[in-house]
């Protein structure tokens, strides 16, 4: 009887021995599965950050890259519109002085004369388009016979289409012309003396109205 309560006394002390064996792994099982789950939510987390900031520090630099690019272009924007009204300020003033130039010949042009003229003065050269040295000539249809003309014109202030020219020749001198003429609007009629002025053409001398 003693030998059986031994019996049963040891075969239940291996059965407490192998439930705490069995409940101890379970609990060190658990222990590794908590630490194993703490570690790699840490190393998440921190991958999880560095490729956060990675994305971060990408965003920034591709915004700095945008700004600098943005300045860059403002700059060379401004740049090009500073050349550019610059250039339209030249254009502006060369055009301008072109126009001045025009208007000058326009004038000279469509009267045919330099300033004063008429029978009271005072007289300036006419402007030749012949060479030196200086030839004189009377052949009518000449060019010096049709700035002779013009001179006569300016002097009286008679235009060329309305004057009658009863003679034009040689005025006493190798540099001097001498003509008179007459208006047909109202008959006037002059004796004009002529001077060549070398390079600026026939300048009249004198103007004397003739009875």
């Amino acid at each position: 009887m003693k030998r059986n309560q031994r019996y049963e006394s040891r075969l239940e002390k291996r059965k407490q021995n192998r439930f705490l064996n069995i409940a101890i792994g379970l609990v060190v099982l658990l222990i590794v599965v908590v630490a194993f789950n703490l570690f790699s939510g840490d190393d998440d987390e921190t991958a999880s950050t560095n490729k956060s900031n990675s994305e971060q520090t990408t965003e920034n630099n591709e915004s700095n890259n945008g700004s600098i690019e943005m300045e860059t272009d403002d700059s060379k924007s401004k740049a090009d519109d500073e050349d550019s009204e610059s250039k339209d300020k030249e254009k502006a003033a060369e055009e301008k002085e072109k126009t001045d130039e025009e208007g000058t010949e326009e004038e000279k042009t469509e009267s045919g004369a330099p300033e004063g003229g008429g029978p009271e003065g005072p007289w300036q050269p006419i402007g030749t388009s012949q060479t030196e040295p200086h030839t004189k000539t009377y052949d009518d249809g000449s060019q010096d016979w049709n700035e002779m003309v013009q001179a006569l014109s300016y002097a009286t202030s008679i235009p060329q289409d309305q004057m009658t020219i009863f003679w034009l020749g040689n005025g006493g001198g190798p540099d001097l012309s001498k003509g008179t003429v007459q208006s047909k609007a109202d008959g006037k009629k002059y004796d004009v003396m002529l001077q060549w002025v070398p390079e600026k053409g026939w300048q009249p001398t004198s103007v004397t109205p003739v009875q």
